[in-house]
């Protein structure tokens, strides 16, 4: 095997939190996305990533479009707004709580039995 090359194990795993004091992710994007408008849009999912530089990507139906008879059936027309300009500090501020699980996908982490309780 060549020692130059570097293997980086990727973990993957399910992310849940909780938003504080009574916002949504709509409040969010109404601080943030000068473009965003509730009576258009609908927030329906928000992903952070962290590495070289922080992006905060928002989906948002589109409701206007799902109207649209062009739109594949059981599609979702969703806009993608990409924030680069926050850090995720002032992203964080607007959660109370985050549980998150994550494994190298060998085994089903369903199928687990903690035995050390």
């Amino acid at each position: 095997m060549d020692n130059s090359i570097k293997v980086k194990e990727e973990i993957k795993g399910i992310i849940s939190a909780t938003l504080a004091n009574s916002l949504t992710l709509d409040d969010f994007c109404l601080e943030h996305i000068a473009e965003y408008n509730r009576d258009r849009f609908e927030a329906l999912a928000i992903r952070l990533f962290v590495g070289n530089e922080t992006i905060i990507t928002v989906y948002a139906l589109d409701k206007v479009r799902q109207e649209d008879s062009t739109i594949n059936e059981g599609s979702l027309p969703v806009k993608k707004f990409k924030l680069t300009d926050l850090s995720l500090s002032s992203v964080l501020t607007y959660f109370s709580s985050f549980n998150c699980t994550l494994s190298t996908g060998n085994y089903n982490i369903d199928d687990i039995e903690v035995m050390n309780r």
